[in-house]
């Protein structure tokens, strides 16, 4: 039995995970990843509404949902 180092299992593993995100999956992250950077660098003495916050989530999920739903349109089209 071959004991293979952690690093290079965790590596593929990544590699795997990486190939199977969806474009979905890529909006969301890219979504969160602008939504961090923003609350980083806001100013503590004039902080962004929360409001336009959950505004903005909820408009991000409406559009993931419907791209979800085109996709699952356009694989039964092709049944």
């Amino acid at each position: 039995m071959q004991i293979l180092p952690m690093q290079s299992t965790s590596a593929s593993s990544a590699a795997a995970s990486a190939a199977a995100t969806t474009p979905a999956q890529d909006l969301n992250n890219m979504f969160l990843q602008l939504l961090v950077t923003q609350l980083k660098s806001q100013s503590p003495l004039d902080p962004l509404d929360p409001n336009a916050f959950v505004a903005q989530l909820a408009q991000f999920n409406s559009l993931s949902e419907l791209t979800q739903i085109r996709q699952i349109l356009q694989k039964l089209a092709t049944v």
